[in-house]
């Protein structure tokens, strides 16, 4: 019973391991040290002076996310950063970020494009939720680099929007 017990246990905890890998965004394990607004970004600050953006409040029509704020590397985006966005058009993500959370950019009406630099390694489910306007990436590598990177949960539905969008490969923000 207990041998029972524990292989149910040690098959749960590879099961949620493996979720957690297959999910399409990088789990950051840093201890947040503070978390306040600074502009029109909401941050989580880390230990380790890297920085995620977990909300964005400003009015840009066309945005270029910083690399750093206060000092701080950004390296990533809380899930719905973009929530509900009415005016931007266009997104650049900065460099030192390598994973794209679930539902990045949700329900963000006038978004048309975002650029997603050759860093990048995982996408998340969803990135592009309910973005009637969206139809272009413009990716920093190339389509073999594309070609490689993970792309959350189901692409061919999770991901349909940006699987289905125009590509431009090599671009330079």
């Amino acid at each position: 019973m207990k041998r029972t017990i524990k292989k149910l246990m040690l098959i749960l905890l590879a099961a949620l391991v493996s979720a957690g890998a297959l999910s399409g965004c990088v789990k950051h394990t840093h201890i947040v040290v503070d978390s306040r607004r600074v502009g029109d970004y909401f941050c989580s600050f880390y230990e380790d002076g890297t920085v995620d953006i977990t909300g964005y409040y400003g009015s840009d029509e066309e945005l270029t996310v910083p690399e750093m704020i206060e000092g701080h590397v950004v390296i990533g985006f809380g899930i719905k950063a973009f929530d509900g966005n009415g005016t931007l058009k266009t997104v650049i993500i900065p460099q030192s970020v390598t994973s794209l959370p679930a539902k990045l950019f949700n329900s963000c009406a006038a978004l048309e494009s975002i650029y997603v630099p050759p860093f990048v390694q995982s996408i998340g489910k969803n990135v592009v939720y309910e973005c009637p306007a969206f139809t272009t990436v413009l990716y920093g590598g190339s389509e073999a680099q594309w070609e490689k990177v993970f792309i959350g949960s189901v692409p061919w539905t999770d991901n349909y929007v940006l699987i289905n969008s125009e590509m431009v490969y090599n671009f330079e923000p």
